[in-house]
């Protein structure tokens, strides 16, 4: 996902810290099968992560949950982290070294990730529910939004998820309002923009996305009689309406109240903030370095990249065009230019793919664009949304794919999934590594473009500013505690 936030200008360092020596060739049977009940295990826990995970569940042993969107969140995070010990305990039993080369890296990673969230649910105070970025209020929609159907049963589970909402956004007000009174809450602009994503979405009602996008899938299903879609439609649009948005509705008038608790500005200023920022950079750097060391990074890399800019504009001729725009083109055809430049990288899987534009009600503000990471079984159809608001040119848009499909997330994932992998390792959120090689492929994909040379160094530059500067202003204020 393509998102402007802390720590995106580090974590293309971070593919330097995911090799491992090889010490075996031979694959050990029993830590495939520690791996594979270990992903059961997270299928069987919740249901939404299993439908977006697998077409055809029964066929990998997997007793289907309750489909519900989930235990309502809790401050009490003590059974969490018994889980997570007893796959660390579980994990640590495997002699590392009677591992193959492929296991190690399984075994690194998913040590690392258990070991990372081990040390985040330590700081459930500032797990704040409701943020603009990544709050429930928008992972809800875009979990309703790219649900697929693929059998008759989905679109009954698909309606009992839905019914489960409201007692999932009570029990994440419960949390904020301990954390509130705590002391923790996010920031008044943090707020504002939570709340102007609320009111876009609530603003529609028989013309909102949750109601429209349903019944089009709903249309699209083969097998229903006009009786059972218009049941099914009916349904649904009496929930949105009369439950759905004023749960929303209701959401944003207690969130409002909690309008200035926020005393500090940082995270490091609030109890145990260092602390949390420290775990925090740990996770989503995929790195073991240390603020400082990353802070160093990446100040070396803006000072390279200040150098670049200032020889561009001394050497630049007077009718060099470094403000030269790639002509206009929808962003299926940027799609298609960027996948013919693929001859420097692996060969990766046949796959097809959409993309196309987020209702703006539903379209998140901090986010230019996602890519929906396709079931394991069946990731030959793939899919990217763009926030039209926030691609202001062709060359934006340019970039924006390049990061999301050819030769970014898209080409990555499908490429990994084709090696038919653990299936665990896909589930594994390894932001730095993920979002790393996303930024990687952002940066060479300029030098394809059919700008001038001016051009194309100028906007590969100004790409990585863009995420350099937000990530060093983030290391200074919350991670180093400047005003």
């Amino acid at each position: 996902m393509k998102i402007r936030k802390f720590l995106l200008g580090l974590i293309a360092m971070a593919l330097l810290c995911v090799i491992s020596p090889v010490h075996a060739e031979e694959t050990n049977a029993d830590f495939d099968q520690f791996m594979r009940n270990e992903f059961i295990q997270m299928m069987e826990d919740d249901y939404t992560s299993l439908h977006f995970a697998l077409k055809d569940y029964e066929k990998y042993g997997i007793t289907k949950p309750q489909p519900t969107i989930g235990e309502p969140p809790t401050l009490d995070n003590s059974k969490s982290i018994a889980k997570v010990e007893e796959s660390l305990k579980g994990l640590e039993k495997f002699n590392y070294d009677e591992l193959s080369d492929i296991q190690q890296h399984d075994y690194d990673t998913y040590k690392y990730y258990l070991e990372s969230t081990r040390e985040l649910l330590n700081y459930p105070m500032f797990d704040f529910q409701f943020l603009p970025n990544r709050g429930i209020q928008s992972n809800l929609i875009t979990n309703f939004t790219e649900f697929v159907f693929y059998k008759q049963e989905d679109i009954d589970d698909y309606l009992s998820v839905l019914e489960s909402v409201p007692a999932y956004i009570e029990g994440a007000l419960e949390v904020t309002r301990t954390q509130v009174q705590n002391g923790y809450f996010m920031t008044d602009d943090a707020l504002d923009s939570t709340l102007d994503g609320i009111e876009k979405f609530v603003a529609k009602t028989d013309n909102n996305p949750l109601i429209q996008i349903f019944n089009q899938n709903v249309d699209k299903f083969e097998g229903l009689s006009e009786e059972q879609r218009t049941a099914y439609k009916e349904k649904n649009r009496d929930f949105i309406l009369n439950t759905y948005i004023p749960e929303y509705q209701k959401l944003a008038q207690e969130l409002e109240t909690f309008r200035g608790t926020r005393t500090s500005l940082s995270l490091y200023d609030l109890p145990d903030g260092k602390e949390y920022y420290a775990a925090l950079l740990r996770s989503k750097s995929s790195s073991s370095a240390s603020l400082q060391e990353l802070f160093d990074l990446t100040d070396e890399q803006l000072k390279k990249l200040i150098d670049e800019a200032r020889t561009l504009y001394l050497n630049a001729k007077k009718n060099d065009n470094l403000e030269e725009a790639l002509p206009e083109k929808d962003p299926t055809e940027i799609l298609n230019t960027l996948q013919g430049h693929l001859q420097e990288f692996p060969e990766g899987p046949a796959v097809t793919f959409t993309a196309s534009y987020l209702d703006p009600s539903v379209a998140n503000d901090a986010i230019v664009a996602y890519y929906m990471q396709p079931p394991i079984d069946d990731f030959s159809n793939n899919v990217i949304k763009i926030n039209g608001d926030n691609v202001n040119s062709t060359n934006e848009m340019y970039s924006t794919l390049a990061h999301e499909g050819f030769p970014g997330h898209l080409f990555q994932i499908t490429w990994y999934l084709n090696t038919n992998p653990n299936p665990l390792r896909t589930q594994l959120s390894n932001i730095g590594y993920t979002e790393g090689w996303a930024m990687y492929c952002e940066d060479v994909s300029w030098a394809y473009s059919d700008l001038n040379d001016g051009a194309k160094e100028e906007n590969r530059i100004n790409t990585n500013l863009n995420y350099i500067l937000p990530a060093q202003a983030d290391f200074l204020v919350n991670g180093m505690g400047w005003d």
